[in-house]
């Protein structure tokens, strides 16, 4: 038996059932050594929220300070906490890698476009994973509204207008597409239904029509047929993913949105912003299931200032 004196404080072994830390052995004095043991409390694990502050904060303190970094850390991270209360499976928002979180925090400060939830959302934070069994990574997309958000910075204004079978449309000599009539009881609301989509691009400050352009569904699945998501989701390994791939759980705002990208790369739309070909690239970028990881360095946050706010507040 070892004896003990004051001048050599005994120590007390505390076992934290974690199942991974070893044994503790925490200093107790001469007057609680005397059979006494020292309770310790395991700390706290931080909630995603938290986890979301702790990643954008330092990000955005070096491009605007201190103050402005606190407000938009706070809000990308209300932003983000949000989308994972609603999400199907909120313990994938949780899995998601540093590194795809950093990069949703960077863009959604860069172009001040903040991810939401429901139906009127510019854009939606998703975790999405590589492959099955591998950690989610948090995608960044835009919506339709997201997309017409950036060409409203850009002074236009799109409009899609999905056009069914039962629909009549003509085209002008000069390639514009008039809407001679429409079922508006009956929009198209699954594939068999839709026959493409058109695109009308307006100014912003006086709503004159710039262009009125016919997206096809022919061009919509050449698009949607390359996508690595989609591949994915078709194949026989892949049916799991049907229910969070957007071309099988949202398929006419998924075409409505593709249409608008054409739009904008064929210049029907031109937006010429630098931070808003970023999130537009991101977009795209997210609709490929085998993403690798980008490290938060390759991240580059070049202004003094961040842009106005368009998502939710905290």
């Amino acid at each position: 038996m070892t004896k003990t004196t004051t001048d050599q404080p005994a120590a007390a072994v505390v076992d934290i059932p974690t199942g991974k830390q070893p044994a503790v052995e925490i200093p107790l004095s001469g007057e609680q050594s005397a059979g006494s043991v020292q309770a310790v409390k395991p700390k706290r694990a931080p909630t995603f929220r938290e986890r979301c502050y702790e990643i954008s904060f330092p990000m955005l303190k070096s491009m605007v300070g201190e103050e402005r970094a606190k407000e938009a850390s706070g809000r990308v991270a209300a932003a983000l906490a949000a989308s994972r209360a609603a999400a199907r499976d909120p313990k994938d928002f949780d899995l998601c890698t540093v590194e795809s979180i950093g990069r949703v925090v960077a863009i959604s400060a860069l172009t001040g476009i903040y991810p939401g939830t429901g139906a009127t959302a510019l854009a939606y934070a998703i975790p999405r994973r590589p492959r099955q069994g591998e950690d989610p990574q948090l995608t960044y997309q835009l919506s339709h509204r997201g997309l017409n958000a950036l060409a409203n910075r850009a002074g236009a204004h799109m409009v899609a207008i999905p056009i069914s079978y039962n629909d009549h449309i003509e085209v002008t000599e000069t390639g514009d597409v008039v809407i001679r009539s429409m079922d508006l009881d009956n929009p198209p609301t699954t594939e068999a239904e839709l026959r493409g989509v058109v695109v009308l691009v307006k100014r912003l400050d006086t709503g004159t029509l710039v262009y009125a352009g016919w997206v096809p569904k022919k061009l919509i699945h050449e698009r949607r047929d390359v996508s690595d998501s989609y591949k994915y989701a078709e194949s026989p390994k892949g049916d799991w993913s049907k229910v969070s791939s957007p071309w099988h759980a949202w398929y006419t705002p998924q075409a409505m949105k593709t249409a608008m990208h054409y739009a904008i790369a064929r210049g029907w739309c031109v937006i010429d912003d630098t931070d808003a070909q970023r999130a537009l690239s991101a977009d795209v970028e997210s609709d490929i299931i085998d993403v690798e990881s980008r490290p938060l360095n390759r991240v580059t946050l070049g202004r003094n200032e961040l842009p106005a706010i368009e998502g939710p507040t905290e």
